[in-house]
């Protein structure tokens, strides 16, 4: 029963890979996590709990703990990419992106040096079994219940092969989304429950092409207006050395 109600769609994003947003000097892994949030906002006008792993393989016994990819910046930038009637310039969108993406980084960073939340809690509360206390109030605590029901669950499986690797949804109304970044491409293989009203995964991969192909066009017309080459009016008006 639960094989007959996985709702998979494996497919190749074939627009850019990697390259592409190195050339941006951004993460892939960021990037794509950045365009993840931006799909299920698509999908649903929200953020929700999201799991990245994070390995812990550089601590003796390690294992992993939890990138938490829904941050504020995120969110600031989807909606600049989704409000019409804000009407962002391209120049903000481009910050919001680059600030989502540092903020990713920086988490990331955090979880794979052993400073992420999600294991130190873990840690409190096992201790708090070992002594034989009551269970503190925080881990009662609605928000703390809420930011453990992860709805997004992500994971990057980076070969040099052309291979996926797929997992299920977490939570009954969730998702699941795996990716391999290649060069020129990304394979994405997206997971959700037939039985769940919520969820699709053909909208959210729908959605999720959409948001890459816009952050693709967001990036060119920034690079071009960068690199613009200067009128002669507004060359004109600039100071010039006479060279003596």
């Amino acid at each position: 029963r639960l094989v007959n109600n996985l709702d998979m769609d494996v497919f190749k994003f074939e627009t850019y890979g990697k390259e592409f947003i190195k050339k941006q000097k951004m993460s892939p892994d960021a990037f794509i996590q950045v365009a993840l949030q931006l799909a299920f906002y698509k999908c649903r006008g929200r953020l929700v709990s999201t799991y990245e792993s994070a390995s812990l393989r550089r601590f003796q016994d390690g294992r992993v703990d939890n990138i938490r990819s829904a941050t504020p910046e995120a969110l600031a930038f989807v909606k600049s990419m989704t409000d019409e009637r804000a009407a962002f310039t391209d120049s903000e969108k481009m910050k919001r992106l680059r600030d989502a993406i540092n903020a990713q980084t920086d988490y990331t960073i955090a979880a794979i040096t052993g400073m992420g939340i999600d294991n130190h809690l873990l840690g409190l509360l096992k201790i708090s079994k070992e002594l034989s206390m009551e269970k503190p109030e925080i881990f009662y605590d609605e928000t703390y219940l809420s930011s453990n029901h992860f709805i997004l669950s992500t994971s990057q499986v980076p070969t040099t092969l052309e291979m996926f690797c797929c997992y299920g949804p977490v939570v009954p109304n969730g998702y699941g989304a795996c990716y391999n970044p290649q060069s020129d491409h990304i394979i994405f293989c997206v997971s959700s429950f037939w039985e769940n009203t919520e969820t699709s995964s053909a909208v959210f991969v729908k959605a999720l092409t959409e948001g890459l192909l816009e952050i693709k066009d967001l990036c060119n017309r920034s690079g071009a207006a960068a690199t613009k080459p200067v009128n002669g009016s507004q060359a004109a008006s600039r100071p010039h050395k006479s060279g003596k």
